[in-house]
């Protein structure tokens, strides 16, 4: 009796601990397992952010489930994806589970994702559920010693073509140039550096330096040129001979020659970090963009939209890779061609022209009178590449008076009205006087023409105090020049400014003072002369059309402007054109500089059937030494029929 009594107390007390302590668990003696969801859902999670840290595993631990994440990531930068958990399969009552999440990247700023899903298996392990790891939970088939990285793949860059669809700027064949140090190295290298710099001709110390400080397996870039360059095809079997020299053949986007249109057509080139910056992650290091002239205004255009390639990556222990497979790719957008008025004969007709100009600068433009399209824009080489043809700021000389005689008609003058031409004229104070040569014969009452054809200055400052400023900028309009417009490419249209200086005023009437006009312009008062109306210039085919000017001109304003450059050249200074077919033409000269007597531009325009011509030389003597050969020159050459 005394053992049965002892007993009794003790299971009554087991029984209430059991039932206490089943009690503050908030559970049953018959409670169902966990659910399989939240541990996927913190899954979802930790692949989003890259930390698996709140993640229980039951084959790793979360630091070395979040390791491998920032490894295979490390490749996507600051990218992350978003993932969630679309479906979950699970049995009641069994210890497995299995985890569908759905995961998306925003690879690029298209409305195309990277998607895909993933299959997780999950197992219950002392009654929590905890994930089982593999690589492929991060993207499909992801392998242990794979990561993720993404390649921008941007499409060949568009063409630069000319009226009629021929290539202007398109990849060609070039040659790099340089010495490959996996094949030399130490004296021998600088060595080979020293003797092909020399066959390049680039400076030999700078390139010997530059692949002296370069690593062991690196190839040094000395010069890049057309594989067609004689420089390259001259001295190909010598380059072959240096111990390390190396020539790499590869493409680039160039124009037909190395000084073809070149200020116009611009370069392509590595974008600077500023142009990166700028781009807001359209453009990164190493991306080929436009860096100057057409190429960098309608770089946009030309250069199309990248699309992308997510890869899966192998790679060795030294970095390099070994192995590389695709996973997602989006296709580029090719650019769009730019098309030019350009008439490649024209063009090469006026770069030809000008070809031997090399102690100063030169140009020649050539307009379409019926439609304003560009047909040619050169410099000489004594430009240096400057944009001289479309962009040029300089005093026209008496090119303008086509202006000052369009004014003249405006109060009431006709080609026949007279005109005082006298050796010189003072107007408050400043002395203006004819070129050195004047013909004699043509002083005094001169009709209009007459003045015009033989350039007499005086005849035109004569009427300084009945022709205003701002009648001679508004005739210089009517006749394209002289506005601030919003052009497609980079050019000028020149300058009248208003001014209330006397001696200012009276040196515009003969294109001095601050009259400024590139040869575009002068090329353009010549086309709106012959056409009977304001021509506006066009180059980039498609782009808006430019406004009229507020007075355009009139065709019975035009007929008198005709007929006094007719008469320049059958009697005047333009006859050395008129073998040429040449029907309206104007000389010009233009002073400047400190020299005594000043330094003088000259300018020769001429118009011939459904062609406006000027030629522009920064040093001569007149234009028909200084400027009419390049008109000839061109005409002899380009012949549109």
């Amino acid at each position: 009796m005394l053992r049965a009594s002892r007993v009794k107390p003790v299971v009554a007390v087991a029984l209430a601990a059991l039932v206490v302590g089943t009690s503050s668990a908030g559970c049953s003696l018959f409670s169902s397992p966990p659910e399989p969801g939240d541990a996927a859902r913190a899954l979802a999670g930790g692949l989003s952010t890259g930390n698996l840290g709140a993640v229980e595993f039951a084959n790793t631990t979360p630091a070395k489930a979040t390791a491998f994440v920032a490894k295979a990531y490390k490749g996507l930068g600051t990218l992350r994806p978003q993932v969630s958990l679309s479906k979950l399969s699970h049995n009641e009552g069994s210890d497995h589970a299995t985890a569908t999440l759905s995961t998306r990247w925003d690879v690029s700023a298209s409305p195309t994702d990277w998607t895909y899903e993933t299959k997780v298996d999950m197992a219950l392990v002392d009654d929590r559920w905890k994930v089982r790891w593999s690589p492929d939970v991060v993207a499909p088939d992801l392998a242990p010693d794979e990561s993720l990285s993404i390649t921008r793949k941007w499409p060949r860059r568009a063409d630069i073509v000319d009226s009629a669809g021929g290539k202007i700027m398109t990849e060609r064949e070039v040659a790099v140039v340089g010495i490959d140090k996996t094949k030399v190295s130490g004296a021998q290298a600088t060595a080979s550096a020293r003797t092909l710099a020399e066959l390049l001709g680039i400076d030999a110390g700078r390139f010997a330096a530059k692949v002296g400080a370069a690593g062991a397996k690196a190839f040094v870039q000395g010069l890049t040129e057309r594989a067609t360059d004689p420089l390259l095809t001259k001295n190909g079997p010598a380059i072959q001979k240096i111990k390390g020299a190396l020539t790499v053949p590869t493409m680039q986007v160039l124009g037909p020659s190395r000084t073809w249109a070149a200020p116009i057509l611009g370069s392509v080139g590595e974008a600077t970090a500023e142009q990166v910056a700028k781009s807001k992650g359209t453009l990164e290091a190493g991306d080929m963009v436009g860096v100057s002239g057409l190429q960098y205004r309608y770089d946009a255009q030309l250069r199309g939209t990248p699309g992308l390639a997510v890869l899966a990556v192998k790679r060795g222990a030294d970095g390099s890779v070994l192995d590389k497979r695709e996973l997602f790719a989006e296709l580029s957008k090719e650019g769009e061609p730019l098309r030019l008025s350009l008439d490649q004969k024209a063009q090469s007709a006026a770069e030809a022209a000008l070809a031997g100009q090399t102690a100063r600068p030169t140009a020649l433009v050539a307009v379409r009178v019926s439609t304003g399209e560009v047909l040619a824009a050169a410099v000489g080489p004594g430009a240096a590449g400057a944009p001289l043809a479309l962009a040029g700021k300089e005093a026209p000389g008496s090119t303008f008076k086509i202006a000052s005689s369009l004014a003249l008609v405006r109060k009431g003058a006709t080609a026949a009205t007279k005109l005082p031409c006298t050796d010189t004229l003072t107007v408050d104070g400043r002395q203006f006087g004819n070129y050195t040569g004047y013909p004699q014969d043509k002083l005094g009452d001169i009709p209009m023409q007459t003045a015009l054809a033989f350039s007499c200055n005086t005849a035109f400052i004569s009427q300084h105090a009945k022709v205003s400023q701002d009648d001679l900028a508004q005739a210089a309009q009517s006749l394209g020049m002289g506005e601030k417009l919003d052009l497609p490419f980079t050019g000028f249209l020149g300058s009248v400014p208003a001014t209330d200086n006397e001696v200012e005023h009276a040196a515009s009437f003969i294109g001095q003072g601050r009259v400024e006009a590139s040869p575009l312009t002068m090329a353009l008062v010549v086309a709106s002369v012959m056409k009977g109306q304001t021509v506006r210039p066009v180059l980039v085919e498609g782009a808006p059309a430019l406004p009229p000017p507020a007075k355009p001109l009139d065709p019975a304003e035009a007929e008198v402007l005709r007929q006094e450059m007719s008469a320049v050249v059958k009697e005047g200074s333009g006859k050395v054109l008129a073998p040429l077919g040449v029907q309206y033409a104007k000389t010009g000269t233009a002073e400047f500089g400190t020299k005594n007597p000043p330094d003088t531009h000259t300018w020769m325009v001429a118009g011939r059937g459904d062609i406006a011509i000027a030629a522009y030389n920064e040093v001569g003597d007149n234009g028909v030494t200084g400027s009419a050969p390049f008109i000839v020159s061109f005409l002899k050459a380009y012949n549109p029929g």
